[in-house]
């Protein structure tokens, strides 16, 4: 997997694309998780479901903390609900790793 730097995911605007980067916020359910990462590019909001990601991994995204180093391959999607800018978007996740763990 080829990562690229999230300022160029959001350029790319969809499709599939892999990134990483330092956790800077998290919130979300017992269902789903948004997870913001920050690289030395920008900022990119990633959302990741209970459903997709299986128990055992969500349960790990679940206790991530604030700077924890992150990778996430998905689907990058323009994001309707918040169009501030050209190139607000938003990925969603299909593959998500913690490092350090």
């Amino acid at each position: 997997m080829k990562f690229i730097s999230i300022k160029e995911a959001m350029r790319q605007g969809s499709g599939s694309v892999s990134v990483r980067g330092w956790v800077y916020r998290e919130r979300g359910s017992n269902k789903v998780k948004f997870i913001v990462l920050r690289d030395s590019s920008d900022i990119i909001q990633c959302v990741i479901s209970k459903e997709d990601a299986g128990e055992e991994k969500f349960a790990a995204v679940s206790k991530v903390q604030i700077e924890a180093s992150m990778t996430v391959t998905g689907e990058i999607k323009k994001d309707e609900l918040a169009p501030q800018q050209e190139d607000d978007c938003y990925l969603e996740s299909q593959e998500h790793g913690l490092r350090g763990d």
